[in-house]
């Protein structure tokens, strides 16, 4: 079975399909939001994989929030 965890979910999903591994995903909310935060990126990552029956994976994923440098160096 492949480690995927905390790799982006889109690079795990490549890889247990390149193994010929099955898999389910499921999101967990996280508990430090702020949905108006500008200039952030959100991108999806896997914090937990356990192997389920016939030749499955359950990876559970958390979305990751990153500022993004605006011009000049500075952060909004």
């Amino acid at each position: 079975m492949p480690d995927v965890v905390a790799l982006p979910l889109h690079e795990a999903e490549k890889l247990l399909s390149a193994s010929g591994w099955d898999y389910q995903v499921v999101r967990i909310s996280s508990a430090y939001r702020h949905d108006t935060i500008e200039n952030c990126l959100r991108e999806e990552y896997v914090v937990r994989q356990q192997e389920l029956a016939d030749h499955k994976i359950l990876l559970s994923t958390i979305m990751k929030r990153r500022k993004e440098v605006l011009e000049y160096g500075l952060q909004n």
